[in-house]
């Protein structure tokens, strides 16, 4: 899609020029040389060159700036629902926390009362228990913890540490998928939209391309309708020719003459157009695998782009 056709008089492309880019196309447009008459022959001599239609340009078109708008709009929308949900989710994590201090707390409190309230009413056994537990103590348990307040403790905070890691992680591949699910909707839709803007563009070109066709037979038998007019008027006028039937007879070999030479123009004009019109079609089919592969190349990238995300994620949790 990045060379711009140019077709010779008969037909034969002459030029493939390089326009420097390889996306698929966006302004159609096409120029035509002066014609000209070649010696023998009505043919109107003209230079068709049909310019490619880049994808720059297709994406300046009014309805594709309008669905560009639309996908802001779209992605603003899930920003501001996914931070919604990051802010429910660390509340209510928040608040869970909170509460564990604050029975934990509580807990310490009574259990301290009851074990005071003990030692009150059994000083001696308290004491003299509390020496020998210190004195016959396992070397083995050195390091270990043996308040029943303490152990409980850790043993909530870790569950919620745990709890509260899984679901913040959980929200966060969540809101992973629902973007990449998103991405992928809008890159569908910038594509499918490109493509018929190509296609009506492509039609377009077509049109026109047959439109000058067309514009040309007309020229054609009027510029043969003319010489055949100036050659009867040229015989008539012959002051060499002195009888009616010589005459008459001029005219006739020269209308005969002229009618195999119109019909090979005419013939030859109808080739040269169905040749250009094929070229065109090719030339439109190349843009639009191009287009093609350039969606697939953009899916593909971010399926890629996903798939490392959600490899290169840790378990995470808000402190």
């Amino acid at each position: 899609m990045s060379n711009s056709l140019r077709f010779d008089p008969v037909g034969r492309r002459f030029s493939d020029r390089r326009m420097g880019t390889n996306q698929a196309s966006s302004s159609q447009q096409q120029q035509f040389g002066g014609p000209s008459i070649s010696s023998g022959s009505v043919i109107l001599r003209k230079t068709i060159e049909v310019k490619n239609i880049e994808v720059t340009e297709l994406q300046k078109e009014k309805i594709f700036l309008k669905l560009q708008k639309r996908i802001s709009k779209d992605k603003e929308e899930m920003r501001r629902k996914h931070q919604k949900m990051r802010e429910n989710v660390l509340k209510s994590q928040q608040s869970s926390v909170e509460k564990l201090v604050g029975n934990a707390s509580t807990t310490t409190n009574i259990l301290t009362t009851k074990l005071s309230l003990k030692r009150r009413n059994h000083p001696n056994n308290a004491s003299t228990d509390a020496g020998e537990s210190n004195k016959i103590r396992h070397v083995s348990l050195g390091n270990r913890i043996s308040d029943p307040v303490q152990i409980g403790g850790d043993s909530l905070i870790r569950s919620l540490i745990q709890n509260q890691t899984d679901e913040w992680s959980t929200l966060i591949k969540r809101i992973e998928i629902e973007q990449f699910e998103q991405r992928k909707l809008h890159t569908k839709e910038e594509y499918e939209l490109l493509r018929r803007i190509l296609t009506e563009r492509q039609k377009q070109q077509q049109l026109a391309l047959k439109s000058r066709f067309e514009m040309e037979n007309r020229e054609l038998k009027q510029a043969q309708t003319k010489k055949s007019m100036e050659d009867i008027r040229a015989v008539q006028q012959d002051k060499v020719i002195k009888t009616k039937a010589e005459r008459d007879r001029r005219i006739k070999e020269l209308n005969e003459r002229n009618l195999k030479l119109f019909l090979e123009e005419r013939k030859r004009l109808a080739t040269r157009c169905r040749r250009h019109e094929d070229q065109l079609e090719k030339k439109h089919s190349e843009q639009l695998e191009s287009l093609e592969k350039e969606s697939v190349r953009a899916l593909e990238l971010e399926e890629m782009s996903h798939r490392e995300t959600l490899l290169a994620s840790q378990p995470q949790c808000i402190v």
